[in-house]
């Protein structure tokens, strides 16, 4: 395991994800519908893969199914979208919750969409409040649109207010922290009933194995052991010589499964040639889990791998939400320049 900790005996079972990941009895739970479709469809499978007695050929829906259920039930899947929606939940409410962008951007009077608000609630005949007080207003000689102008005028003088303003502006803040603060709170068990929802429904993506089905697989026997980490599938992306936890299902080149401690699973979308280089394959493997990965024996090679484990165990990288951050906050700038230039 990771954090500088010896390495220690644990289960295959435990590698993958911890105790009521997929929920326990009396809440939502996917438990039975994976151990289910593991037990009957997927062991059977690898067992075949293992003894070199699957056809290839006749059974890439079966191994497609394999890989787009393992790529979607890893516990990477499930605690790397929470850190990077945490990520940019905190950037969110750095932009929102900016005194100058509030001032300047979101509390900046346009009259033309106070205009079209009003135009809105005065065109709605089913208020019966509202129809008695325009009738009220004609009695006085004060026509519907008389009464308009005088409601956007009264509304953007008070938007202008100084004092008005900044009052505004200390509420704006406030609501966006405790809106922003509460969503992060919440996050975590939001995502673990979503990600629990969605395999109850759908175990086996769909849309993943009409993908993977058209790769060409092999099983490949490695000269040293090859360790099995808590992500099960790694992914090349086309034009990349990199390897990563997760990837769009377009661009998917190459999917690598440990199947024992010397097999591997190899599916590839071209000629290119897979990587079958052990020590790669393990550097790669160790990178991209989460937290842990196991392997059949002890050696000071293997124990070197902890070092690195999880450096590249994410679904996108801070480099990508800071880029993505960024974008909003040109935006935000964008805004508040073309409102100085008015």
């Amino acid at each position: 395991m990771k954090n500088g900790s010896s390495p220690k005996e644990i289960s295959t079972t435990d590698s993958i994800v911890g105790e009521h990941f997929y929920g326990k009895d009396g809440e939502l739970n996917a438990d039975d519908e994976i151990t289910e479709v593991e037990r009957d469809k997927f062991s059977p499978l690898i067992d075949k893969l293992r003894e070199g007695n699957c056809n290839f050929d006749k059974s890439k829906v079966e191994i497609a199914e394999l890989i787009a259920h393992l790529s979607v039930r890893t516990k990477l899947v499930r605690k790397g979208f929470e850190e990077m929606s945490e990520k940019m939940l905190e950037g969110f409410k750095e932009v929102l919750t900016d005194e100058d962008t509030v001032s300047n951007v979101l509390l900046k009077p346009d009259e033309s969409q106070i205009e079209s608000v009003f135009d809105e609630v005065l065109m709605d005949s089913n208020s019966p409040e509202l129809n008695k007080a325009l009738e009220l207003f004609q009695i006085l000689g004060v026509e519907k649109e008389n009464v308009k102008d005088l409601v956007i005028n009264l509304t953007l003088s008070n938007l202008n207010d100084e004092e008005s303003k900044e009052n505004t502006k200390d509420f704006v803040v406030e609501v966006f922290s405790e809106i922003f603060d509460k969503s992060i709170v919440s996050l975590p068990r939001s995502i673990k009933d979503g990600h629990i929802k969605s395999l109850s429904e759908n175990v086996i993506p769909k849309l993943r194995v009409e993908k993977y089905k058209h790769f060409d697989w092999n099983v490949f026997e490695m000269e040293s052991p090859i360790i099995l980490g808590d992500v099960a599938c790694i992914f090349r992306v086309i034009g990349e010589n990199t390897f990563k936890a997760s990837c769009e299902i377009e661009n998917t080149n190459q999917i690598y499964l440990p199947i024992s401690s010397n097999q591997i699973l190899v599916g590839t979308n071209n000629s290119e040639d897979p990587e079958l280089d052990v020590r790669v394959l393990n550097q790669a493997i160790a990178r991209i889990s989460f937290e842990q990965f196991i392997c059949c024996e002890e050696s000071q090679e293997k124990a070197s791998l902890m070092e690195i484990i999880g450096t590249d165990a994410y679904l996108a990288s801070d480099e990508e939400i800071e880029n993505e951050l960024n974008e909003i906050r040109n935006n935000v700038e964008k805004l508040y320049e073309s409102s100085n230039n008015e």
